[in-house]
């Protein structure tokens, strides 16, 4: 509980500190692009609006699912941005507990020190300083944290609990689902998750094919309705958004850097001839197009992104230089360290490595197509601190401190 209230602590303090530097500023958010097209979203939600945004009118921009979790804050709260903020350090709290819960559903069975190794997890996520300033953003990480942690909280208890495989693998199907509504890219979960349950799981072969049924069943099923709805409003049956062909052109054309640059966007309008859809075709193949042109500069602009993915201080415009990237390289310079230790150290299960290093690792690939920042690395970042507590909790601290404490 204390973990808890610390956590909660540090981002209220942040919500007040962000939302004063921004309001000192003239703006509304830190990071104005994205956090503008959600707080939008939510509005319209509120209001019982068309949810769609810009001229012409884009239906399928976004998935609804960080968008919703705001209109409810408008709904309870009122258009407040920094109850919004308060909301979301909520949020951040809670993904502390699920990394603790998540560490001593993998430890519990194989070591005497799970509730060590969980407290020590939570307390890392807890003041880890780019979690508790990037949590308050009215950006999606936060969300998406809680509910990445929740489809490994589930795969965990499918593998631990053969005789229930197909009650957790439905669990984990909707889950994913309702994930994916919140951040597009967990599509490839499914996919993931199937693959892990067919080679870990200890269940006779035609249960884990059962159970893998089940989770692309609860899947699709719940992103139905979205895709149902995309269908009469573009004419395609769209099951995320239709966002991914711009985005895959920002880290994929001639003149790409690795970080995201849309202002191609407003200066092609080609929104302005084309329809939504017909516009996310035409960013993806052009994209598509350079890749199997310049096969060299398409690797290299991917070794690129995964150094911004993996990097140890802040990429984003106008806080690389900050006395915050120093902090940021500290921390990370321990953090993944310890990360390294707590994998070598493991003494649990093989199958615990691979569902805390999954969601890691399927974002590095994702972002080395896409384009590459820590900010996507941080919701993968819960799963990992769980290495780093294993490394942690087996550390003589006690005896560390009496060997270095001065001699009187």
């Amino acid at each position: 509980m204390a973990i808890l209230i610390v956590a909660f602590g540090l981002r209220l303090l942040a919500a007040f500190a962000v939302e004063h530097h921004v309001q000192k500023a003239g703006r509304a958010f830190l990071i104005e692009g994205d956090a503008n097209g959600y707080w939008e979203l939510a509005q319209k939600i509120a209001a019982g609006q068309d949810y769609c945004i810009h001229q012409p009118p884009r239906y399928v921009l976004r998935t609804p699912g960080f968008p919703l979790l705001l209109a409810a804050s408008i709904e309870l709260f009122g258009p407040s941005i920094l109850c919004a903020r308060i909301v979301l350090a909520g949020i951040g709290a809670g993904c502390c507990w699920l990394t603790w819960y998540l560490a001593r559903l993998l430890f519990t069975e194989k070591n005497s020190a799970a509730e060590s190794i969980g407290l020590m997890a939570a307390a890392i996520m807890a003041i880890a300083p780019l979690q508790v300033g990037n949590s308050v953003l009215i950006l999606s990480e936060t969300l998406f944290a809680f509910g990445l942690l929740t489809c490994l909280i589930l795969l965990v208890k499918l593998l631990k609990f053969p005789g229930q495989i197909l009650r957790w693998a439905g669990l984990l199907g909707v889950s994913t689902g309702l994930t994916v509504l919140i951040r597009p890219g967990w599509i490839l979960w499914p996919i993931v998750s199937s693959g892990l349950v067919l080679l870990l799981s200890t269940a006779a072969y035609r249960w884990r094919m059962a159970a893998i049924a089940v989770i692309l069943l609860g899947c699709f099923l719940v992103l139905l309705p979205w895709a149902w709805r995309n269908h009469d409003v573009t004419g395609h049956w769209v099951f995320t958004s239709l966002w991914s062909g711009p985005s895959l052109y920002d880290g994929m054309h001639a003149n790409a850097t690795g970080a995201s640059d849309m202002r191609f966007v407003d200066e092609e309008n080609v929104y302005a001839t084309m329809s939504e859809y017909d516009a996310n075709e035409h960013y993806k193949s052009r994209a598509i197009a350079f890749a199997l042109a310049n096969k060299m500069r398409a690797v290299e602009l991917g070794f690129v992104k995964a150094g911004r993915y993996l990097s140890l201080t802040l990429n984003a415009s106008g806080f690389a230089d900050s006395p915050a990237s120093l902090v940021s390289v500290v921390f990370y310079l321990v953090f993944f360290a310890a990360v390294i230790l707590g994998v070598y150290r493991w003494t649990g299960s093989p199958a615990g490595i691979a569902v805390l290093a999954a969601p890691f690792l399927l974002f590095l690939l994702v972002h080395m197509a896409f384009v590459g920042s820590i900010r996507y690395r941080l919701p993968v970042e819960f799963p990992l601190s769980i290495f780093a507590a294993n490394a942690l909790q087996g550390w003589d601290w006690r005896g560390w401190f009496r060997k270095n404490s001065p001699r009187t």
